[in-house]
């Protein structure tokens, strides 16, 4: 029986030093780095998304940066889509990818699919007109009209997913649960490593990161792309750089603008830890361990000799 092919994925919040070690462990073990985070598909976004440096990527392969221009959404999705030939390649290679990332939905996507939902087919565009001419709360009444559990599991205040949760009980002639079955999910042995710091610790290496940025350039960075996209650019609606258009248009100083980028991140970062707290079965590891890189070395040799 043909040994299933092998994926390492090293995923963390924000600013926690999940990209740092990943660069040593790759460096030390031979493996290639595959993105798993959703702003470093675009290009441009270099600085506000802390992309590997030109450097860095000379030193190991990275892979899925720089997929589409700001303009354009990119969802888990498409990240999927991205990923899957990625990830075959690289193993028809004979090398072992290592996925690093804080995207918790893309990493979910490549693990266990994506929610097998038929084609809208015109579903969400009815629905738009329903809002349109009545309104949100009375698409929210027809929600939990048809489906209350389903309701009450999505943000009823996004007028959004409302949207798409009627569409898609419409289409599926069920409750959203029924929907909820799964495909596409990338068939490989997964070890999964997930780390994050001390929570004051971690707030202070976003504090300290966010003006790296600034002294890099990231101001002149989000003001060009603002400039040439425009603030409803999908790619810019991103943390740092959203917060840099009520200073194009006057309305706030630099300092403003940095203040909410270091809270954007913070909040993000918990939420991300959140979700990774959730997963089941994956203890969290402490980043701020000095003796973890030559641990997990140990654990992912283990695990690709297996």
């Amino acid at each position: 029986m043909l040994k299933r092919p092998r994926l390492v994925a090293l995923l963390g919040p924000t600013a926690s030093g999940k990209s740092s070690l990943a660069l040593q462990l790759a460096r030390d073990l031979g493996l290639e780095i595959v993105n798993c985070d959703s702003r470093q598909v675009y290009r441009e976004m270099d600085i506000g998304t802390a992309k590997a440096t030109p450097a860095e990527r000379s030193a190991v392969p990275h892979h899925l940066l720089d997929l589409v221009s700001p303009a354009e959404p990119f969802s888990a999705g498409d990240y999927l889509r991205a990923a899957r030939p990625c990830l075959e390649n690289l193993w028809r290679a004979g090398r072992v990818p290592l996925l690093v990332g804080g995207t918790g939905f893309y990493f979910d996507a490549l693990q266990h699919g994506l929610p097998e939902v038929p084609a809208d087919e015109g579903g969400q565009e009815r629905w738009q007109a329903r809002l349109d001419a009545e309104g949100l709360p009375a698409l929210v009444d027809e929600l939990r009209r048809r489906d209350p559990e389903g309701a009450a599991r999505i943000d009823l205040a996004n007028p959004r997913r409302v949207l798409r949760a009627l569409a898609i009980i419409e289409a599926t002639g069920g409750p959203l649960a029924a929907a909820h079955r799964r495909t596409g999910a990338v068939d490989a042995e997964f070890l999964v490593l997930v780390g994050t710091r001390p929570r004051q610790d971690l707030w202070e290496r976003i504090r300290h990161r966010v003006g790296e940025m600034v002294a890099a350039g990231l101001p002149d960075e989000a003001k060009r792309l603002l400039a040439a996209y425009g603030p409803s650019a999908p790619g810019l609606r991103a943390i740092g750089y959203a917060e840099w258009e009520p200073f194009v248009q006057g309305a706030i100083d630099a300092d403003e603008v940095v203040r909410q980028i270091v809270i954007h991140t913070r909040q993000y970062a918990k939420r991300q830890e959140t979700w990774f707290r959730k997963r089941p079965g994956v203890p969290l590891l402490a980043f701020d361990d000095p003796s973890l890189p030559g641990r997990l070395a140990a654990d992912i040799s283990r695990f690709l000799a297996g």
